[in-house]
Order: structure tokens, then C-alpha cells, then sequence
């Protein structure tokens, strides 16, 4: 707790909280701003939180990537750019720094995804979808939303401790936003499970498909991948464990 409490003075001046509540106002307003353009007719109001769900999904899929890589370099700059590893591993350990940073973060994404969720409930009361809650499924979006960010982020946060230029991680981030949201268009394929940053995808709960006789959209849920989200936890963990001790092994 209290290299927590020193890696969030560490972090005071950095903004980090500004880069979370960008990426929660772009996505929010910018599907704010479409309902208001185009609100729910009386059909879609039927499906409301349906399709709320998968917009959030899809504007999270696009700009969270990039939100988390710039998120850990600016973490991780005080050490690598600014050259104070020595001076701080007389302080504290190479470990309980990597994990106070990985802590600050979550709690930082735990509020982020907590207040997507929340958002995405006021928009539909907001905008009269006459659908009934779907509270499991909100649920789900909330854990799975949180789930991806936080491996994503620790995928981040090795890259920038590891790597001298920061200008590399962030390109790694973001070429997993065109590498999430190009695996998108291939659904039925293998695409989406072995590109990380495709698993906001992945754990959506709602799908949608077009008639093509009508043109009519309609949304429909998916079975929750319980077995998949666990597979994914347990990649993230091994990414953990080989980042953590590369890290622990590099020379300052």
C-alpha cells in the first residue's frame, strides 16, 4: 500500500487520469451524439441496451488499445527516459514497483469500466428503451471490459519497461487498435482469438445481423464464453509471470 501511495505521487503530474477520462468521454460522446442524430425508433427501443452494448464494445475495441499503451509510458518514463532505476532500486524493489504500477492502473480501469457501465444504463433510460435491463449481460460487459483492459495494459507496461524508446510500445498499441478492429470483420475465423487486442470482440455478449432482403438490423445475444475468458486470464498470467521475470533480470 504505501508504494502505492508513492507511485500515485510518482504519477500526480503525469495526468494519468486525464488520458481514462478522455477515452471515457470520446466513447461516450461520441455514441451520446449518435442517438441524438438518430434516436431509437420504436423498434430498436425494443433491443435499446442491445445495441448500446455493442457500441460501447466496438468504440472500446478502437480506442482503448491505444488509451492503455499511452497509459504505461507514461508510467514507465520516470524510469526508462528519466534514468532513476538506480537510485530507486535503493528504495524499493524491481518488483514492488512493478506491481504498484500495475495496481495504480487497475484501480484506474476498475473506475473506467465502472463508469462505462453506469454511463451505458443512464443513456438508455435516457433515450426510452422500453427493453428490460439486461442486468447479467451488463454484468458481463463490466467484467469483460475490465478483464481485457488490465492484460492489455500489463502487455503494456513490460513492453515500455523493457524497451528503451517508448515511441515502440506505443506503436505496438497502436497497431493492435487496426489488428482488433481488421480481426472484427473476420468473426467465424480463428482471427479474433489469437490477436489480443480483438478481445473486446470476442467477449461481446450481443451480435447483430442484416436481412438482406429488408435491410432490417437485428440483435441478438451470444452464448457468454466463460471457457474463453478464463483461457484469456490464464494468458494474461503467463504474460505476467515471463514479463515480470525479464524485468526483474534486466540490468540498470
Amino acid at each position: 500500500m504505501l508504494f502505492l501511495l508513492i507511485e500515485q505521487k510518482k504519477c500526480r503530474r503525469r495526468k494519468l487520469w486525464l488520458l481514462y477520462l478522455c477515452a471515457f468521454l470520446v466513447t461516450a460522446l461520441w455514441i451520446f451524439i449518435s442517438l441524438l442524430r438518430y434516436p431509437f425508433d420504436a423498434k430498436e427501443a425494443q433491443v435499446g441496451y442491445y445495441m448500446l452494448i455493442l457500441n460501447f464494445t466496438l468504440m472500446n475495441l478502437i480506442f482503448l488499445p491505444v488509451i492503455l499503451a499511452a497509459c504505461a509510458s507514461r508510467v514507465c518514463d520516470m524510469e526508462t527516459k528519466g534514468e532513476t532505476d538506480k537510485m530507486l532500486f535503493t528504495m524499493q524493489s524491481k518488483s514492488s514497483l512493478f506491481h504498484s504500477k500495475v495496481l495504480l492502473n487497475a484501480l484506474c480501469i476498475l473506475l473506467f469500466s465502472a463508469a462505462q457501465t453506469g454511463i451505458l444504463l443512464l443513456m438508455g433510460k435516457l433515450f426510452h428503451a422500453t427493453q428490460k435491463v439486461p442486468a447479467v449481460l451488463l454484468l458481463w460487459f463490466f467484467f469483460s471490459t475490465f478483464v481485457v483492459s488490465l492484460v492489455l495494459y500489463v502487455i503494456q507496461q513490460i513492453l515500455s519497461l523493457l524497451m528503451k524508446n517508448q515511441l515502440m510500445p506505443l506503436f505496438i498499441g497502436l497497431m493492435g487498435t487496426f489488428t482488433g478492429v481488421f480481426s472484427a470483420f473476420f468473426p467465424n475465423t480463428i482471427l479474433p482469438y489469437i490477436v489480443p487486442w480483438g478481445y473486446y470482440f470476442v467477449f461481446n455478449p450481443v451480435s447483430m445481423m442484416m436481412h438482406e432482403t429488408t435491410n432490417e438490423v437485428s440483435y441478438f445475444t451470444v452464448p457468454l464464453r466463460f471457457g474463453w475468458i478464463g483461457g484469456f486470464l490464464l494468458f494474461g498470467l503467463l504474460f505476467y509471470l515471463i514479463g515480470l521475470n525479464c524485468y526483474l533480470k534486466k540490468e540498470v
